[in-house]
């Protein structure tokens, strides 16, 4: 893959593809731990699975990338915690 390629911005429908992935992997993560079947996650998203490998093709990308949108999520309401 170029480094174009991999700094190009996501098109609407395969950035709202991830985030449903993202979503339908926290649920899951949550709920059954990390080595819940990707197959689940995929369809809980209403994605197939190569399209949540498209964007994370290892287990371990997608549990690094739900642990940093967490990360960020907390970082983002920090102020208001704090308040």
């Amino acid at each position: 893959m170029s480094a174009h390629a991999r700094t190009r911005p996501l098109r609407a429908d395969a950035r709202r593809n991830r985030d449903q992935v993202l979503d339908a992997a926290l649920r899951a993560f949550s709920a059954g731990g990390p080595g819940v079947p990707l197959e689940a996650v995929a369809r809980d998203a209403g994605v197939g699975i190569a399209t949540l490998y498209r964007h994370f093709p290892t287990r371990e990308a997608l549990v690094e990338a739900v642990y940093r949108a967490e990360l960020g999520r907390l970082c983002d309401a920090a102020p208001a915690l704090l308040g």
